[in-house]
């Protein structure tokens, strides 16, 4: 008799055994295949109830009656003081419950009010042992590009450690009349697959592995060479956890005749119920899909065996496509792609260099999934003497910067030649270039770039595309933000390729020009950008390159008109690139004179308006990071008897009380469209305005405070104001 409480030791049945005191149960009857199967499926063992171990009111075993007791009169007290401490645990016994339960979230114990309790030892049940091997696709192409994508799969392989690693086939390029030739390839490809570090690779015969460069049928030299160099044609493999069957779909050796020889299929007849019985997953794996083929027989002589079998999954190549084939008879039919192979079509396609993975379970599941190659990333793939570059190359200050300033676009009829001027500091250990034109980007036809980056293809030196698989980085296509550096801001300037490729020195500093073409654009432009990379090998050999978007700064004049109708809007603009910046329209701002004042209507688009908690009249700090929407002036202006003077008004209108600092006076208007319009009247007391800077800030209640600007520079930057009747350049029409 089994053991109380735990379950029928044969595989597939589902038969609990015996529970204390039960009557004991016949033996299981061997199970289905059918019924193995839907065991399998399950992949996971089912949740263990929040309550488990808990003995519910209907468990209890029944309480014998039993005369009430007698009570004297003061037990009354008692007895309610009793039933409200039964009442109170009770109610904290329900509260101790946790709120709906997260499905996968772990079964913390919990406070009377539903929190996690600290320090608390988790018990965690797991799921069932894995067992987890590796599948390489095709590698045939002959050429030598695909061998870095063989190289990259067995470099993830020794950092995933599956169990083993099989093929589909293919592994050479055959079809050749020359034994040399065909030596030289195996020795290649065994050469990398020897890397693998405690992994057995068990091969399986494709037909560039064994056909004859004349095709003749029945012609074996090259198939009796597989045998000496890789192995059997056909085997299985009694893993610790799943049965593998390799079989061989050329026996006839001409590359045409699809079909299994009598001896192949007669072992493969006897193998199946051998597999069977060991009572685990079965897998089959094979060059060719020979259930494509009719001439095969597939329907009639092979799935009928693998059926009785309860075998799970197919698996094969040859087509350099990947993809999954409806199940017949409950078994998987898997098509892979290519490790090396050649491909001409996108991933979506089905044509990717990838890995396949095999996991098997002790309680009968198994899955089939699939990784491109390159992405399985080694504990060191950055260290920390790299990563240090890099922050010191963008953070606090980032390593290039601009100077001077270029023609506004707004203020130009034509394409107009200027010289952008970049100021270089290097403040690494090793040299650093500094270029537009970083290796390795892919840029679409919206102008979107985004960067790949791999073990291989980011070696200095090599050649382009050779073993640049990994993946392709979409980090600058998500950062893209269509209101401070989107395709409108890059639109407006042009550089020649080529155009800047400057190398600086360890701790060294470079000032280079930058000729550039800045085009006419009408209205509220973005600030011009240049996508400036710069890029140090790393302590592995690769080239790194580190984003430096940079926005070039433009000379434009303020012209203050005397009425708002002839006032146009201006853009108040993010100048210094941030991955904080917020993903809302750009403000604009409105300056006139009217009186003894400056006007100032400033139109914020803004899907949270926020307020600090309190007004206090703002220090520097305040100034310069407030926790609320605000809008800060400043200005520079001149009294009727020449002296300059600086001020600065700082005003938040949704915090509670607030008003503008320095005398000014302010209204705000929430727009029906989202956002907000605030008026702000700041006095002169006679003065003339030289300079003014606008700023926006724009909390949305969060931590980060994200500011535009009218003028680059910031707090600090100010822009020149027109003479009064003059025009203004730049000013949008």
């Amino acid at each position: 008799m089994p053991a109380s409480g735990a379950r029928c030791s044969r595989r597939g049945c589902a038969t609990p055994r015996c529970p204390p005191g039960s009557v004991p149960r016949p033996r299981c009857a061997p199970p289905r295949a059918s019924a193995r199967r839907a065991v399998r499926r399950s992949w996971r063992r089912p949740a263990r109830p929040w309550c488990a171990g808990r003995r519910s009111r209907s468990q209890a075993p029944p309480t014998p009656e039993r005369p009430a007791p007698s009570r004297a009169p003061g037990d009354n007290a008692s007895m309610l003081l009793a039933a409200a401490c039964v009442a109170l645990a009770a109610l904290a016994a329900v509260r101790a419950d946790p709120p709906a339960t997260t499905p996968g979230l772990a079964p913390f114990t919990r406070d009377a009010d539903g929190r996690g309790v600290e320090g608390q030892v988790v018990a965690d049940t797991g799921r069932p042992r894995v067992q987890r091997v590796a599948v390489l696709p095709d590698r045939t192409t002959g050429r030598a590009w695909g061998i870095p994508y063989l190289k990259a799969a067995v470099a993830d392989l020794n950092v995933a450690k599956p169990d083993a690693v099989f093929t589909v086939g293919d592994m050479v390029q055959g079809y050749t009349r020359s034994g040399e030739r065909y030596e030289a390839e195996v020795d290649e490809y065994l050469g990398i697959v020897g890397a693998l570090r405690g992994m057995r690779f068990y091969p399986t015969a494709g037909n560039h592995d064994v056909i004859s460069g004349t095709r003749t049928a029945g012609d074996d030299a090259f198939a009796q060479r597989y045998r000496a160099r890789f192995g059997p044609l056909w085997y299985a493999v009694d893993l610790d956890l799943a049965t593998a069957i390799v079989l061989f779909s050329d026996d006839a050796l001409d590359g045409r005749t699809i079909r299994f020889a009598p001896a192949q299929l007669a072992w493969l007849e006897a193998e199946l119920p051998r597999a069977a019985a060991r009572g685990k997953p079965i897998f089959l794996l094979m060059h060719r899909p020979m259930w494509r083929s009719r001439s095969s027989a597939w329907d009639t002589q092979v799935q009928p065996l693998l059926e009785r079998a309860g075998v799970d999954a197919v698996i094969a190549g040859h087509f350099h496509s990947m993809q999954r084939d409806p199940d017949v008879g409950g078994v998987q039919y898997h098509i892979l792609g290519t490790c090396g192979g050649m491909i001409d079509q996108p991933p979506l396609a089905g044509q990717l260099q990838h890995l396949t993975f095999v996991d098997c379970t002790e309680d009968g599941a198994l899955r089939v999934w699939h990784q491109p190659v390159g992405l399985v990333l080694p504990e060191d793939f950055v260290t920390r003497v790299d990563q240090d570059r890099v922050y010191a190359l963008r953070n606090p200050d980032p390593a290039v910067r601009t100077s001077g300033h270029v023609p506004d676009p707004a203020s130009i009829a034509r394409p107009t030649p200027a010289r952008a001027t970049l100021s270089v500091r290097n403040p690494t250990d090793v040299p650093i270039t500094v270029t537009l034109d970083p290796p390795g980007v892919v840029e679409g036809r919206d102008g979107r770039v985004a960067w790949w980056t791999s073990g291989l293809g980011g070696l200095a030196g090599a050649e382009p595309g050779a073993g640049s698989n990994g993946w392709t980085s979409h980090t600058l296509a998500d950062t893209d933000n269509a209101h401070t550096m989107a395709r409108e801001s890059r639109a407006v300037v042009r550089a020649a390729r080529g155009a800047l490729q400057a190398s600086v020195a360890p701790k060294g500093e470079a000032t280079v020009e930058v000729p550039v073409t800045i085009l006419p654009k009408p209205g509220a432009s973005l600030p011009p950008q240049l996508d400036v990379y710069a890029t140090f090998v790393d302590s592995k050999g690769r080239t790194v390159p580190v984003y430096l978007p940079t926005r070039l700064p433009i000379e434009r004049r303020v012209a203050l008109p005397g009425s708002r109708d002839e006032a146009s809007p201006m853009p108040v603009l993010a100048w210094d690139y941030s991955p904080y910046d917020t993903r809302e329209a750009n403000p604009t701002v409105r300056l006139w004179i009217e009186g003894d004042a400056l006007i100032a209507e400033v139109d914020v688009p803004d899907a949270n308006l926020t307020g600090a908690p309190a007004w206090e009249v703002p220090d520097a700090a305040r100034r310069r990071d407030p926790i609320a929407d605000a809008v800060s002036v400043t200005l520079e202006s001149r009294d009727p008897a020449g002296q300059l003077l600086d001020e600065a008004f700082h005003w938040e209108p949704f915090t509670p009380g607030a008003a503008p600092d320095g005398g000014g006076r302010a209204e705000v208007r929430r727009r029906d469209d989202g956002g907000w319009t605030t008026l702000l009247r700041l006095p002169l007391r006679s003065r003339t305005v030289e300079r003014l800077q606008v700023g926006v800030a724009d909390n949305d209640e969060t931590y980060h405070t994200q500011w535009r600007w009218l003028a680059p520079g910031g707090r600090g930057g100010s822009w020149q104001v027109a003479p009064s009747g003059s025009a203004a350049a730049g000013t949008a029409p």
